[in-house]
């Protein structure tokens, strides 16, 4: 597995190593589609005056096609704390992407698989967590073999379709003791629900949407995409047997009642229900959701507010593992 050297990144202040990782990974079986995906670049930061092998790590993922340099604001907190950071593109995210748009759109990402008539569907999208429990493995391993970050203590943190995605490597894999998400939850089904308005993605998955899709190629073909993406919600509401295998909650008997769930949502949040937040905290041995008056999701009335509850909900889910 080739990982090149390292050149210096600085998030807020803290200065850090970029390192671009290269494992082949099949997405799609087209060849030059999958190349691109498989490359991906992770940023370790680590915290001043601790030994590193009694330095705890955070993984922490970003949403859907977002850049890993949206959840740079979590790094000067952290480390602070005495913990170490890394942070890495998803596949069609950042300098992961087939566009390199660094938009966090999911229509504009996905265009060239539109283009050249591959599916975006919930087949994909497991390879996609496949391929992301994959990399959260690589990049812990690599922490400890080049930093020496042989502490135990390992959480994965997530930002709303990143908590799915740290979710699945949890549940499925057993990846990490802490499970930190914000504005998101690990139930991909019920996640799914709130894409959309209740009646789009049924209509995208009908004739209906075959033919949108025509009429969208000859009158505005930069929307044709959205179909896919609505069709996506659709199968992942349904639950086929692609979502099914890739809803972290398929696995939740394998976590290890010792290790910690905890969810920070937005009252505001039109993206994710709070009462299906809640439930799917439940149903974790250590599961808890907490809901935070006036938030949003993403760039709805995202801001200080957003930035200064999530350091906060790191700063005390992670307040035992602090270096005094």
């Amino acid at each position: 597995m080739p990982i090149y050297s390292p050149d210096p990144i600085t998030f807020h202040g803290i200065t850090g190593h970029r390192h671009w990782i290269h494992q082949p990974f099949t997405f799609t079986g087209v060849p030059d589609i999958d190349e691109r995906l498989s490359g991906f670049p992770a940023a370790i930061f680590l915290p001043q005056n601790r030994p590193p092998q009694e330095t705890p790590l955070v993984i922490g993922l970003q949403g859907m096609c977002a850049p890993y340099g949206l959840n740079a604001f979590i790094v000067p907190t952290l480390t602070q704390m005495g913990i170490a950071v890394a942070l890495f593109d998803t596949p069609l995210a950042g300098e992961r992407s087939l566009v390199r748009t660094f938009s966090a759109i999911v229509q504009n990402e996905i265009q060239p698989l539109c283009d050249r008539n591959i599916p975006f569907d919930s087949k994909l999208i497991l390879q996609i967590f496949n391929c992301t429990a994959r990399d959260i493995s690589l990049v812990r391993d690599f922490c400890r073999n080049r930093y020496n970050l042989t502490d135990n203590r390992l959480a994965l943190f997530g930002v709303s379709m990143g908590v799915l995605q740290t979710a699945f490597a949890f549940t499925a894999n057993g990846i990490g003791e802490r499970l930190l998400g914000t504005i998101g939850h690990a139930n991909l089904q019920s996640f799914a629900k709130s894409w959309g308005t209740p009646i789009l993605p049924y209509l995208a998955a009908s004739p209906l949407g075959k033919l949108a899709e025509v009429l969208l190629e000859k009158i505005q073909p930069d929307l044709k995409s959205i179909i896919p993406v609505l069709r996506l919600s659709k199968s992942l509401q349904d639950s086929d047997k692609y979502a099914h295998a890739c809803n972290p909650m398929t696995y939740i008997d394998r976590v290890n009642p010792s290790h910690r769930v905890r969810f920070l949502i937005g009252e505001g949040d039109g993206l994710v229900n709070i009462r299906d937040a809640k439930a799917c905290a439940k149903r974790f041995p250590d599961g808890e959701c907490y809901v935070v008056p006036g938030m949003g999701h993403g760039t709805h009335k995202f801001g200080p507010l957003f930035v200064d509850h999530v350091r906060y909900f790191l700063a005390t889910q992670l307040g035992d593992w602090r270096t005094y």
